[in-house]
């Protein structure tokens, strides 16, 4: 298969590009050197050329910035413009497109769903993280007569990229502490898995409409930080940061930490019988500490 993929320099697109390449697939990327600058809506005029899917990734980085006013407006224009150019050029132009894979993220049921085991059903969350994803997922529903897929990505956990390095380097210095009141949802994804999974939507051909990209296990974020520790043999210090606390550093952004859901993975294990190879963090976390 012939895959182009947007936000393919990222840590995901990359990680996906290689096992993409393992399995014999073509990958070409879409980058402002390489054929699109959403901000000008230009996309080249070949792009979509010997193309048979897509795997829309681009987006800009949801936690890199504080989120003032101007930043939120940006993180919605970046998943939806770029969507939308995507859209039109599948609309207007001759292709041979047949599948179209889109990222989406858990923050769709808000950025905190308390004690909720989140399916692909439940309704979207009311606050900011919740509203960007709404509009990017309604972005991509206007993506008529493709096979059109939605994943919607938890804590991916990576060795170099994803939350893991954020969370074990505080703790590998002595510094562990609980964000917040511990009884967070942690809903995550070994690396492997998520790349997996999205070759398994793109060649699947009866894979459609929305799946949560998450491990069948969520933890709460408490047992996340000690497991971490204790696979480094680091203490974990109290007293928790409270969340008060870490408004004032963080602002409204401060949600991504305090905040928490605990998702289901029951529905693509059920319709398209996905196997994890990591079902269980302590696992991930030994394969991710001893890569």
């Amino acid at each position: 298969m012939r895959i182009l993929i947007t936000g393919g320099s990222g840590f995901i697109g990359q990680e996906l590009q290689a096992y993409l390449h393992a399995l014999g697939h073509q990958t070409r990327i879409l980058s402002r050197q390489g054929g699109w600058d959403v901000d000008k809506a230009y996309l080249a005029p070949d792009a979509l050329d010997n193309i048979d899917a897509i795997v829309h990734l681009a987006g800009a980085g949801i936690a890199d910035k504080r989120w003032s006013a101007d930043r939120k407006k940006e993180l919605i224009h970046s998943r939806v413009a770029s969507t939308k150019l995507l859209a039109e050029a599948l609309k207007t132009r001759k292709h041979q497109v047949h599948t179209f894979v889109s990222a989406s993220a858990i923050g769709y049921y808000g950025a905190d769903s308390g004690d909720v085991l989140c399916t692909e059903t439940t309704p979207a969350g009311q606050d900011f993280l919740s509203a960007c994803t709404v509009a990017w997922e309604n972005a991509v529903d206007e993506i008529q007569g493709l096979r059109v897929v939605k994943l919607r990505i938890g804590l991916v956990l990576g060795a170099n990229g994803g939350i893991f390095p954020v969370l074990a380097r505080p703790i590998r210095w002595f510094a562990g502490v609980i964000l917040g009141k511990g009884t967070q949802g942690q809903s995550w994804i070994h690396i492997q898995d998520l790349v997996k999974m999205f070759a398994c939507v793109l060649t699947e051909e009866h894979a459609t409409g929305v799946y949560n990209a998450v491990a069948p296990n969520p933890v709460t974020h408490a047992d996340m930080s000690k497991q971490i520790a204790a696979a480094y043999h680091r203490p974990i210090w109290w007293p928790k940061v409270p969340a008060w606390a870490l408004r004032l550093v963080l602002g409204e952004m401060a949600v991504l930490v305090t905040g928490g859901n605990f998702v289901s993975s029951e529905k693509i294990q059920k319709d398209l019988q996905f196997t994890f190879t990591y079902t269980r963090l302590a696992d991930a976390l030994k394969q991710l500490i001893h890569v």
